[in-house]
C-alpha cells in the first residue's frame, strides 16, 4: 500500500496512510455508515486509540478500494427493496450478501475490525 497521506486525523494533525488505517491497532475502526443521509457516499468510522487524541473520525469508503480484492458490483442497492439495511446503522456489523456496490466494502470493513481484534465477524456491537 502507498505510504502517502489519505487522512490527517481533525484532532491530533497525524498524517495517516492507507497502511496505518488498514493495519495499526491504534486505530480501531468502528463502523460504516453513509455521510449527512447522502446514499451516495458510504464512510468508514474510525477512533483514534492514542494517548493524545482519542478521536472519532470519518473516511470515505473508496479510500479502500486497493483493498478490496473481490469483484465490486455497479448497482448500489441501497435503500431499495433487496436492501438488508446495514450500512444505515453504524454499530451494525453483519455481513451483507446483496450483490451491491457497497457489500465487499462493509466485508472488508468486518474483516479489518476482525483481524484488529476489536470484535468477531457477525457479531451486532452496541453501544448500551
Amino acid at each position: 500500500m502507498k505510504e502517502e497521506t489519505v487522512k490527517i486525523c481533525p484532532f491530533c494533525k497525524a498524517n495517516l496512510t492507507l497502511d496505518q488505517l488498514v493495519n495499526d491497532p491504534l486505530i480501531r475502526p468502528i463502523g460504516m455508515m453513509f455521510g449527512e443521509g447522502n446514499i451516495e457516499h458510504a464512510y468508514y468510522f474510525f477512533h483514534h486509540d492514542t494517548d493524545n487524541c482519542g478521536t472519532t473520525f470519518i473516511v470515505n469508503v473508496l479510500t479502500f478500494t486497493p483493498c478490496i480484492t473481490e469483484p465490486i458490483p455497479q448497482e448500489k442497492l441501497t435503500l431499495t427493496e433487496p436492501c438488508e439495511r446495514h450500512c444505515v446503522n453504524l454499530n451494525d456489523l453483519l455481513e451483507c450478501k446483496q450483490p451491491c456496490f457497497f457489500a465487499p466494502y462493509r466485508r472488508f470493513l468486518i474483516r479489518m475490525i476482525h483481524i484488529k481484534g476489536r470484535a468477531k465477524p457477525g457479531v451486532m456491537v452496541t453501544t448500551e
